[in-house]
């Protein structure tokens, strides 16, 4: 009798377990979304703009020392600038399934066109989005400034804040087949049509 209710509390744990993770929890939707925001902007920067950053005091002989020439993409004043208004970007968000992990989560509506998009969550992601920048604004800057992630969303979400799982910031697949796949013909059929 004792196992069969041992066997039962596994079970049910199990379940909760389960059903807990079919959607990625609303603060980790804002995480990815500020992550998405800023490379988004960071792109949009002409690579060769660049802004002084430094000391701009005299010495007494009226030379300024102490100043460098910086990407203006990832300077601190263009990440603060992204920053103060990154959450006003959640109306754009919608949430969707994911088409490999089958978990529920938050993208960019123009990214899902070929996806099944679940209305109603974008006040939640809004409220979420402020409330992770208010908490992690120094965090973020100092990421965002880093020349090359080769992942931001693994790296800042689910490496360094550990706000996401590892299934949660899975990329999305390209919806836009190869350019060798033409989708009407089959290897098979051109197999077929060979001649020996």
């Amino acid at each position: 009798m004792k196992l069969f209710k041992v066997l039962v509390l596994f079970f049910i744990n199990y379940f909760i377990g389960v059903l807990s993770t079919e959607e990625t929890s609303v603060k980790c939707g804002a995480c990815m979304l500020v992550v998405r925001e800023f490379e988004k902007a960071i792109k949009a920067i002409d690579p060769k703009k660049m802004t002084t950053v430094g000391s701009f005091r005299v010495d007494p002989k009226g030379n300024q020392k102490g100043l460098v020439e910086i990407p203006f993409a990832r300077s601190e004043a263009h990440l603060q600038d992204v920053l103060e208004d990154v959450c006003e970007k959640t109306k754009k968000y919608t949430q969707t399934i994911h088409p490999v992990t089958g978990k529920k989560t938050y993208i960019h509506e123009e990214i899902i066109v070929e996806y099944k998009r679940i209305p109603g969550m974008s006040n939640k992601l809004h409220s979420a989005c402020i409330d992770f920048v208010d908490d992690n604004d120094s965090e973020i800057i100092k990421f965002m400034q880093k020349e090359e992630v080769e992942d931001p969303l693994r790296d800042l979400c689910h490496e360094k804040l550990g706000i996401c799982t590892s299934v949660d910031v899975s990329p999305f697949p390209d919806p836009t087949p190869s350019d060798d796949y033409d989708g009407n013909t089959k290897e098979s059929d051109n197999l077929e049509n060979d001649e020996l």
